[in-house]
């Protein structure tokens, strides 16, 4: 289901507001609830193969999942669920959601489905999403993609498939911060794209992303827990995920299990 603005920012407030608002903690969560309320995920990268093995899912199930940006929520119409419900604590991605889910069952073809999620870069996308997919989308899903925002300088929000959506969203920000930072320091992440093996994928992190840890801005960064609201790690979960530990020990440690 997809909530009405109001009352899906009043649900949003109910689920992170855990501090007084002059409180440091309470004006972190308030500026999380604020980037919470527009699209942070295009993407989700979790497995959902290994999701679909540990479900086991039958003709009865009903799944319940977070949104997200919708990859998993799709994988898992491949077990043939009886029901899924997806939630979120962003009313934008269930709009994603119910944007993908029509288009799987509107658009003519892979071709024309990929060129719309896969390139998204296209203004033919936009036409597409007119002629094709608003027509049988819900109405609250089409008032948010038809929208117009500060962040796409007035254009409608559905105009970031004709941009590359993957760039966008708060995470499409942080990620292209990141590549910046990187490139600052002499580090081109597209580099790791030639990797060949395991092991020169190993040497890529050993010699290049790992000491970018120890550098004074990713010191910076990774100590403030602001800057990691791009990875849509709020703070409670910050306290969490880091413990006792220095966070860029624990986000070094995380990104190397991925080496």
């Amino acid at each position: 289901m997809v909530y009405p603005r109001a009352d899906s920012d009043l649900r949003l407030k109910q689920a992170v507001r855990r501090h007084r608002t002059l409180s440091r903690e309470g004006l972190l969560e308030r500026l999380f609830e604020r980037l919470f309320r527009g699209l942070v995920y295009t993407q989700i990268w979790e497995d959902p193969e290994v999701d679909l093995e540990a479900l086991e899912l039958r003709p009865d199930s009903h799944v319940v999942a977070i949104a997200s940006g919708g990859c998993n929520v799709l994988s898992y119409l491949t077990g043939d669920p009886a029901r899924i419900t997806a939630v979120d604590l962003s009313g934008a991605h269930v709009a994603l959601n119910r944007l993908k889910l029509v288009a799987a069952s509107r658009l003519p073809s892979w071709e024309t489905y990929y060129r719309f999620f896969g390139a998204a870069d296209d203004e033919v996308n936009v036409a597409a999403y007119d002629r094709l997919i608003a027509p049988h989308l819900d109405t609250q899903s089409r008032l948010y993609w038809e929208g117009r925002s500060p962040q796409q300088l007035g254009r409608r929000r559905i105009s970031i498939f004709a941009r590359n959506v993957y760039r966008h969203g708060v995470l499409g920000s942080f990620i292209g911060v990141t590549h910046a930072i990187c490139r600052a320091y002499g580090v081109d992440l597209k580099e790791l794209l030639s990797a060949r093996t395991l092991e020169e994928q190993r040497q890529f992190f050993d010699t290049a992303l790992a000491p970018l840890f120890d550098k004074r801005a990713v010191r910076w960064a990774t100590a403030n827990r602001l800057s990691l609201y791009g990875l849509g790690i709020p703070p409670a979960q910050y306290e969490a995920l880091a413990g006792s530990r220095d966070m860029r020990h624990v986000l070094r440690a995380r990104l190397e299990r991925l080496a």
